[in-house]
């Protein structure tokens, strides 16, 4: 009989062991290795070099190995939002595929009971979710907007509004390039020389 890994637990199982451990529906085996990821996460937050974090999870639990340790710490960050990286994709697929398997489940049978757990999933999928937005993104947002190029030369400031910018003579774009660049311009050979590199 292969047993289901502490990934692949329900998080209501797991949910109703953090709030009530006495009458934990968890086996005793996925009961350590869950206080072992918490206590690796709790380790990690306050220290996060690795190879001192395994060191000190390792004297609070000594009869795992060396390797067990590195595996706690690893899995202590995709599922606990510490000071290291966090897999939130990780964890709402997780939280998403228990709420399609209990509205899978409760689909066939049809008791009020179950009917009322779907439509309790269903709010939940709504709120991991999210509503629909009322309002869609302005496509042309951008457009009702003004964006400047601030340019600071010295003590003197000015501003260039980009929508202009393209309207300015070839004159002033000279000026101006010799005003940014203290008057390196490029000539044509140079330009030229850039391109074929």
């Amino acid at each position: 009989m292969s047993r289901t890994a502490l990934e692949d637990t329900n998080y209501e199982l797991i949910k109703a062991h953090v709030l009530d451990p006495d009458t934990s529906p968890l086996s005793p085996e996925k009961k350590e290795m869950l206080e072992r990821v918490v206590s690796a996460s709790k380790i990690l937050d306050k220290n996060p070099i690795q190879k001192q974090a395994v060191a000190i999870h390792q004297q609070k639990y000594p009869h795992i190995s060396r390797a067990q340790a590195y595996e706690d710490l690893r899995f202590a960050v995709r599922l606990f939002n510490t000071l290291h990286t966090f897999d939130y994709d990780l964890w709402r697929n997780w939280i998403l595929s228990d709420i399609v398997k209990n509205i899978d489940k409760c689909r066939n049978a049809e008791s009020e009971k179950d009917r009322r757990v779907i439509a309790m999933e269903h709010a939940n999928l709504i709120k991991i979710l999210g509503e629909k937005p009322t309002e869609l993104p302005d496509p042309k947002r951008t457009e009702k907007h003004q964006f400047y190029i601030l340019i600071q030369n010295d003590n003197r400031k000015v501003k260039i509004d980009i929508n202009n910018l393209k309207d300015l003579p070839e004159s002033a774009l000279r000026e101006l390039n010799r005003a940014i660049y203290g008057g390196n311009e490029i000539t044509e050979a140079d330009a030229e020389e850039i391109l074929n590199t």
